[in-house]
């Protein structure tokens, strides 16, 4: 008898997983996006002001407008600069990932839809109707030998279907996994932003909340990278199960189901 189709929820759950951690991202992304902008802004009109008061100051007061506009100004580029390449490395990564991610989805779903019908093909196959069981001569001998090689073949092929749910759903929980810690610096980024808006309103505030978010995004794009360069232990991973899937290939059942012949 096949074994019972049972990984229909298993496939859905790690599908799920798969799908939530890459929205996850995306939306992250989109957040840090908008935190940039919104600091940029802030920046942008703590600096207006600061050019519309410097002259009660006079010559004074104009100067050091000046001077602290351009700290501020030149600050806020390499910043920007900096989370813009890293917001262009994400969106790379995850452009990239979306045809993978859209063949485990199909591969879930086509087991999904296909693993329990074949299943449940195993005991139709063994049985015997009245008609049957009253049939005799050549015929019904050749068909006793063709039908238990067919319930073998069938039994391989939802076999091999269980074996290939397990693979998949474990090659998305390491996918799933990966996304998240790979990007995860991405988090600490969008806060970074955040907490610099807050401090933003004055210019000595931009210009240390700056420097502050600077080293902060720094850390995080360095650890990002570093999550790039580990990733050769997540493709090595990746592989390992690949390999582990050819259990499931090759011949079912050690034969393919046959037609009944003379």
């Amino acid at each position: 008898m096949a074994p019972p189709p049972g990984d229909g929820k298993n496939i859905n759950d790690a599908g799920t997983a798969l799908k939530d951690s890459t929205e996850k991202v995306a939306d992250q992304h989109r957040k840090t996006g908008d935190a940039l902008d919104k600091l940029i802004s802030t920046v942008n009109g703590t600096l207006s002001d600061l050019g519309k008061v410097s002259w009660l100051g006079g010559l004074g007061g104009i100067a050091a407008a000046h001077f602290y506009g351009d700290k501020v100004h030149d600050a806020m580029e390499r910043l920007k600069k900096a989370v813009v390449e890293v917001l262009a490395l994400v969106k790379k990564i995850l452009d990239e990932g979306i045809p993978v991610f859209s063949l485990i989805t199909r591969a879930f779903d086509w087991l999904d839809r296909v693993h329990a019908p074949v299943t449940a093909m195993s005991d139709t196959a063994a049985q015997y109707t009245i008609n049957v069981n009253n049939w005799d001569g050549p015929a019904k001998r050749a068909y006793d030998q063709r039908v238990p090689i067919q319930v073998k073949a069938i039994d391989g092929l939802a076999a091999a279907g269980g074996d290939m749910a397990s693979w998949l759903a474990e090659l998305a929980a390491a996918n799933a996994a990966y996304i998240v810690s790979l990007f995860k610096p991405l988090f600490d980024i969008a806060g970074a932003l955040g907490a610099a808006i807050v401090d933003a309103a004055t210019v000595v505030g931009a210009l240390e909340a700056i420097g502050k978010s600077g080293e902060l995004v720094q850390i995080a794009v360095n650890a990002m990278y570093e999550g790039l360069e580990n990733g050769v232990n997540h493709v090595t991973e990746v592989v390992n199960k690949m390999v582990d899937a050819k259990k499931v290939t090759g011949e079912l059942g050690d034969s393919w189901p046959q037609m009944v012949t003379m």
